[in-house]
């Protein structure tokens, strides 16, 4: 319907006027989220500070995505952890976006943050 086809018939209360809102205005469309392309990976561990420099050294460039969905599709069928039910298929999906940041803190006092860029 044409804009004046659409106001003549609200002017005649063919149409309501939320209906009619509609027709004349577009709703703004919601925005797909970006896709990542690369993560950037940090690994502390607080009682080996020379394991800590070495793994900041090998892991100081980001990690391509494909590289990290293909370690975790490894372990596709395991369940990450019993407090977290979250499987590695839905942290394929959670990484796959783009800004995600992920801190893990572990018992034994690990830090692993995953940042996608």
């Amino acid at each position: 319907m044409t804009k004046f086809e659409v106001l003549n018939q609200l002017n005649q209360n063919q149409l309501d006027t939320k209906k009619a809102y509609k027709l004349l205005f577009e709703q703004p469309r919601e925005r797909k989220p970006r896709k990542a392309h690369w993560v950037k990976v940090r690994i502390s561990i607080p009682e080996s500070r020379g394991v800590t420099i070495l793994l900041a050294v090998l892991l100081a460039l980001p990690i391509h995505i494909g590289i990290i969905k293909w370690i975790v599709s490894r372990r596709a069928k395991q369940q990450i952890s019993e407090q977290i039910p979250i499987t590695p298929g839905d942290l394929i999906e959670l990484v796959s976006l783009k800004g995600v940041l992920v801190n893990i803190h572990t018992k034994t006092n690990e830090r692993i943050m995953l940042r996608t860029i």
